[in-house]
């Protein structure tokens, strides 16, 4: 006989009708929705990450090749918030008809024209301000191949003068890659431990439903031996039973990823939105997933049969009880840590772009290495219990024979729980980080052209929003001691704003508290001898302080008096608080300006996006730890199905010679609950330990954040999720110990 012959022997009994197709069809019907959900989620995932490679490939394609010497073309960009989104806007000098073209666009728009994105093509037909702030006539739209995403806000204006005024840059060509991505790497980083958390619960829910209708099987696969099939052949025959089930669970995959895509592609994250063409499995993860579904399917059949000793008579179980080792699951760990730490023993670069397969890798490894690491610490505890109650010794004594079955009982629970907390403190200490530094300044500035700055400043001066625009100087004073700090000078209005204070007049002083500074001090700025003013009061630092940083502030009279330095001069504009429209304004009143002014202010990127992004990844976060708490209460129940199954002769013996039903029911809830509470233990430390490593990979300065009221809930529900379904499971235990469980063939 063959091997395909082997192979199709096997699936004509799984799907042949009769007694055979009836005992198989549980086991099909949950092969199938575990290999489903499994291809389905690795195809999105694959999609996903095809799709930011694509979006990647693209940003890096329009980054400009710059040159020192003289170039066919000059660039200048600016990139500014607008509402939910980013604008950019580039400006472009053609110096000779050689000149290069940006991806996107057929020709380089001459002055007075623009070519502009199809989304900021709407907003601009929408906002008055928007088309104040881009006087130039839009002559086209830019190709996809010239943006990262659909809903991008891009502008290529043409211009003149940038080479003249030496404010922007020489281009040779683009594709100069290594452009800053806005994609987050917490987003692929999500996206990744995700399928993980999820995966494992269904090759649990797989290695269960491969335990159903054991006792059948092995009956038929001892009448097969009795024909005259050798072991190779049996091996062969059960695993392709389970290819019906892998050819079923495919199609299910494929079409759950037909239904889901359309939504899944319309999804956004941080601003982040992916063309519909580009979301496509690419070929690498496309055939690892094509791949996975005989291995889903074929694995856990194929491990089933490895302790069964197939003869023409029977069917035995090797017994033999072998300790556990520990090494290769401390390797897991081990792995994970080195590979959560590159900059430190791997001589990486802390960029994102450089850590992220490592993020990746690593905390996979250390997931992984929670179900591995579990069994062992079980069985190590458990071997060392002594005494208790009858239902207590029973559960034990069954733990000291075989934690095997029980250990894969709650493995599925334990990693979600795992990977949950793991997301949580990554998602909490992004937050915590987020909102730590979010302080509003009510300070704008603006930077100009000299030959512009004059008309600037008196166009922004009178615009709705802004109470006033001031020349000021931040200067780099070293004091006596070494210690460096910053000098402001400014106006009156200006220091009114920053400090609070009353009564400024042209010639005071400032000392902020906190900053070591003191009045009379002498410092050093720029080789130029300052001595802070004896007269200098001392401030306390305002919010706009903080955020800005300066030590001393003195008024324009104490700068001309000690003849300091010409050097860090800038305007800034005082905006009025909680007026969010009023850089808008300023930008539009700017507009005929083009590329010559820029305004930008740190408050435009407080709160909002962020935010928004922070809320729908904890909404994906409690969906997929629901749904992947749901998918390991299944796998639960079938392998606690399939173990009652097993021990059905044992629990009628012991239940025929006087052991009570409810102690045997204690012992079954016991048995579950020693390794869940082992696991949960593991797994909020390891999750714990993992979350530190990766918040210090994703941000040297961001807080470890660790939600002990998240953890406790999580616990809690894993816990009582465990006990719900043995307890479900308990009247099935009632029709095992009966009698006639005790008669064999």
């Amino acid at each position: 006989m063959s091997l395909l012959n082997d192979f199709a022997l096997g699936f004509r009994l799984a799907v042949g009708g009769g007694r055979t197709f009836r005992a198989n069809l549980p086991r099909m019907v949950l092969t199938t929705v575990g290999i489903g959900l499994s291809v389905a989620m690795l195809l999105l995932l694959a999609s996903a990450t095809h799709a930011l490679s694509e979006r990647s490939d693209r940003i890096d394609g329009r980054e400009p090749v710059t040159v020192g010497g003289p170039a066919s073309l000059y660039v200048s960009s600016q990139t500014t918030p607008d509402g939910d989104r980013t604008l950019t806007a580039t400006w472009l000098e053609a110096a000779g008809p050689d000149a290069p073209v940006p991806p996107g666009l057929a020709a380089i728009p001459q002055p007075g024209e623009m070519v502009v994105s199809p989304a900021l093509a709407e907003r601009i037909a929408a906002d008055p301000l928007l088309r104040e702030r881009f006087p130039e006539r839009v002559v086209g739209t830019i190709a996809p191949d010239g943006l990262d995403g659909p809903d991008e806000l891009f502008a290529y204006v043409g211009a003149t003068g940038i080479r003249a005024a030496s404010w922007g840059f020489a281009v040779s060509g683009f594709g100069a890659g290594a452009a800053t991505d806005s994609a987050s790497p917490q987003l692929i980083f999500l996206l990744v431990v995700s399928v993980v958390v999820l995966l494992i619960p269904m090759l649990v829910l797989l290695s269960a439903a491969s335990r159903i209708g054991g006792a059948e099987r092995e009956r038929r696969l001892s009448t097969l031996r009795l024909a005259g099939a050798r072991r190779g052949q049996v091996h062969r025959i059960a695993a392709g039973e389970s290819l019906a089930g892998a050819l079923a669970g495919g199609g299910l995959g494929l079409a759950l990823y037909l239904a889901v895509r359309p939504v899944a592609m319309e999804l956004e994250f941080d601003g982040i939105t992916v063309f519909h063409s580009d979301f496509v499995p690419g070929w690498p993860l496309g055939v690892a997933a094509a791949l996975l579904v005989p291995v889903l399917a074929i694995g856990p059949a194929w491990l089933g049969l490895r302790r069964l000793v197939v003869e023409p008579l029977a069917v035995l179980r090797n017994a033999k009880s072998e300790r556990r080792r520990l090494w290769w699951r401390l390797v897991l760990l081990a792995l994970g840590v080195v590979l959560l730490l590159p900059d430190k023993l791997l001589g990486v670069s802390a960029s994102p772009g450089s850590t992220l397969p490592f993020l990746l890798a690593g905390s996979t490894f250390l997931l992984i290495g929670v179900p591995a690491v579990m069994p062992w610490f079980t069985e190590f505890v458990v071997r060392r219990i002594r005494g208790g109650s009858p239902a207590w010794q029973l559960a034990v004594r069954r733990l000291q024979l075989d934690s095997g079955t029980p250990n894969r009982v709650v493995a599925g629970v334990v990693v979600v729980l795992a990977g949950v907390i793991t997301l949580q403190t990554m998602i909490g200490s992004t937050a915590a980080h987020a909102n730590r530094a979010q302080i509003a300044t009510g300070i704008a500035y603006l930077n100009v052209t000299e030959s512009a700055e004059a008309e600037s400043v008196r166009l922004v001066d009178g615009t709705p929003g802004v109470t006033g625009a001031y020349r000021v100087q931040r200067l780099s004073a070293s004091l006596e001691s070494g210690r460096p700090v910053e000098l402001l000078v400014a106006p009156c209005p200006v220091l009114t704003h920053l400090f609070g204070v009353s009564g400024c007049a042209d010639g005071d002083a400032y000392v902020v508290a906190g900053s070591d500074v003191q009045a009379g001090a002498p410092a050093t700025v720029d080789g130029v001898r300052f001595v802070v003013p004896a007269n200098a009061a001392s401030v306390a630092p305002g919010s706009a302080v903080l955020a800005n940083g300066a030590g001393v502030a003195v008024t324009p009279e104490v700068a001309r008096a000690q003849q300091l330095p010409d050097g860090g001069r800038m305007i800034e504009l005082l905006v009025t608080p909680g007026d969010h429209g009023a850089l808008d304004r300023a930008r539009a009143a700017l507009g005929p300006f083009g590329w010559q002014v820029a305004v930008h202010s740190e408050d435009e990127y407080l709160g909002g996006g962020s935010d928004d992004f922070l809320s729908a990844v904890n909404s994906l976060l409690y969906t997929g730890g629901l749904l992947g708490l749901v998918i390991a209460a299944i796998s639960l129940l079938v392998l606690l199905a399939g173990q009652l199954s097993e021990r059905r002769r044992a629990f009628a013996a012991m239940h025929a010679s006087g052991v009570p039903l409810p102690v045997l029911g204690r012992s079954l809830l016991w048995q579950n609950a020693i390794p869940l509470v082992f696991g949960v233990a593991v797994a909020v430390g390891e999750a714990i330990g993992t979350g530190a490593l990766i918040v210090r990979l994703l941000s040297p300065h961001m807080v470890l954040h660790v939600d002990a009221g998240f953890i406790g809930i999580a616990a809690v529900v894993a816990v009582a999720l465990v006990f719900a379904v043995t307890g479900a499971a308990l009247p099935a235990l009632r029709g095992v110990t009966r009698v006639e469980a005790l008669r064999a063939e």
